[in-house]
Parts: structure tokens; C-alpha cells; sequence
């Protein structure tokens, strides 16, 4: 019994986390990139050639934006864990 409870829990928890994260950045952005807490998101952001954008920020998550196409990609290379489009994880999320 605790076995099959712990297999739909797991499921329950990383199937939309799977979803998610398979939603890689596409468009010209806005993003929400995924960092490291060791790693300081402004630097990444630089890095890029990016900005973090809006007045709050998740612990791991930070919104940026850029100007200059292929961003999303250097954002990765400089070491955001994930970079998604804005506008999926809205979508995952709902609006508030």
C-alpha cells in the first residue's frame, strides 16, 4: 500500500514538473530563467547580454528579458538551469 501511494505521489508531482521543463524558450521572450541559489541570476543575465525584469523574484526563478536574438540559448550556456518562455509558465501557473 505505501508503495503504490508513493508511485501515484511521484507521478502526481513530476508529471506537470516534466511538462514544464519540456517547454523550452522559443520566442523573443520575456523568459523565466532557472537558476542555481549558489549562483547569482544578475551575472547569468549579464553574461547573456539579458536583464532581470519585474519588481519580485521566485528563489530560483527570475523573469529577463534582451534585446538580441539568441538570448534564451546564452542564457543556458551561461548557466541557467532551464529557460522557459513567460508565457507557458503562465499558462502552468494561471494569473493571479
Amino acid at each position: 500500500m505505501r508503495l503504490e501511494f508513493m508511485v501515484l505521489a511521484l507521478s502526481i508531482t513530476l508529471a506537470p514538473a516534466g511538462a514544464l521543463f519540456d517547454a523550452k524558450a522559443s520566442g523573443a521572450g520575456p523568459w523565466v530563467m532557472v537558476v542555481p541559489p549558489w549562483r547569482s541570476a544578475d551575472l547569468i543575465a549579464a553574461k547573456a547580454g539579458a536583464h532581470i525584469i519585474g519588481p519580485t523574484e521566485a528563489p530560483l526563478g527570475h523573469l529577463v528579458a534582451a534585446s538580441e536574438p539568441g538570448a534564451a540559448k546564452r542564457l543556458a550556456d551561461a548557466g541557467a538551469w532551464a529557460v522557459l518562455d513567460a508565457a507557458t509558465v503562465t499558462a502552468f501557473c494561471g494569473v493571479y
